[in-house]
């Protein structure tokens, strides 16, 4: 499980420093209108982030509750 952590982290911080390179450089170039591009991915993936702690939470709720089979389904 620790491995998976890591690897979304990982992709987390690459979409997070792509999406403000992406918006830097839209900025400095001659057309900074196209600058709603890159900020639709800073809001994506602030989104993303978002629902991975909401998720997070309550995983985390569900394994400290008395009934301990209410991660398995069925």
């Amino acid at each position: 499980m620790n491995k998976l952590k890591a690897i979304n982290s990982v992709q987390f911080s690459i979409q997070l420093i792509t999406a403000l390179l992406l918006l830097y450089f839209t900025l400095k170039s001659d057309t900074p209108d196209r600058a709603i591009i890159p900020i639709l991915l800073l809001l994506g993936w602030s989104l993303g982030f978002y629902q991975r702690r909401v998720t997070r939470r309550r995983v985390n709720k569900l394994r400290g509750s008395k009934n301990k089979d209410v991660l398995h389904e069925g």
